[in-house]
């Protein structure tokens, strides 16, 4: 099997009900489809038992939402994984047929995403080239982003010490420390619930908590060399928005130029 998708829910039967319905929609159906439920009381277990497009499902209790996606790594038998969660739908009914043909040798194949707010959607792209600014500042989209399985038998499955980060944190142990392969595709493969833990405003500083936790206890010294160029950069940006230097510049001092 070249893919397993795997969906994440806790009492969120209405979301379920549009993730699963996008990926029944979906004219390439040429893979597993999982889902992992919390032990939900909401009515999200009967839509589960009765969905013949389900191949498994667990529904018990868990430690959070990196435990059950752990519980459906290791279920699994995709070559491929992708964490499409409760609420989480593709972009297109032809997303999987458009992109199937790139899922083939790199470790890990990622696309774009939109943002449904409320009132809004916006998109979220990611760069071509990975750089260290965008993987410490920003992250990949697991909604939209496919990882080769055995990448968590390689590097370990999710560290459910973190609540929130630890999809973050896998990304950069791989693509940092495993320099593993990467590729991008270009377009938007996904359309991100933004009711989820990582999105709401009360949750910023527990995401900052423990990504300082986890860059300065991994990656101690890139991370100290990363803060001290971050903070040379704003320095020059004050300067060179100071009335001063625009003042000499204005004035032909090449040096300024």
């Amino acid at each position: 099997m070249q893919l397993s998708i795997i969906t994440i829910n806790l009492n969120n039967k209405s979301g379920l009900t549009k993730t699963i319905e996008s990926i029944k929609n979906q004219t390439f159906q040429d893979f597993e489809y999982i889902i992992i439920d919390g032990l939900s009381d909401d009515g999200s277990l009967s839509l589960v038992e009765s969905n013949t497009r389900v191949n498994q499902w667990i529904s018990e209790k868990d430690s959070g939402v990196y435990d059950a996606m752990n519980k459906g790594i290791k279920i699994a038998s995709g070559e491929y994984l992708l964490f499409l969660n409760s609420g989480d739908i593709f972009y297109s009914e032809k997303t999987l047929e458009d992109i199937i043909s790139n899922l083939t040798k790199t470790d890990i194949v990622y696309g774009d995403l939109l943002f449904d707010h409320t009132d809004h959607t916006a998109p979220y792209h990611c760069p071509e080239e990975l750089t260290v600014e965008f993987l410490f500042e920003a992250s990949l989209a697991h909604p939209s982003t496919f990882i080769k399985r055995s990448l968590f038998e390689q590097y370990g499955l999710y560290n459910t010490d973190y609540k929130i980060i630890s999809d973050w944190s896998f990304f950069l142990t791989c693509i940092l420390r495993g320099n593993v392969s990467t590729k991008h595709i270009n377009q938007i493969i996904s359309i991100f619930d933004t009711n989820g833990m990582s999105s709401d405003p009360k949750n910023q500083e527990q995401i900052r908590v423990e990504r300082t936790h986890f860059l300065t206890s991994e990656f101690p010294l890139f991370y100290k060399q990363y803060l001290n160029q971050k903070k040379d950069t704003e320095t020059l940006r004050k300067i060179q928005s100071s009335k001063g230097f625009k003042w000499l510049k204005k004035l032909g001092v090449k040096k300024f130029q």
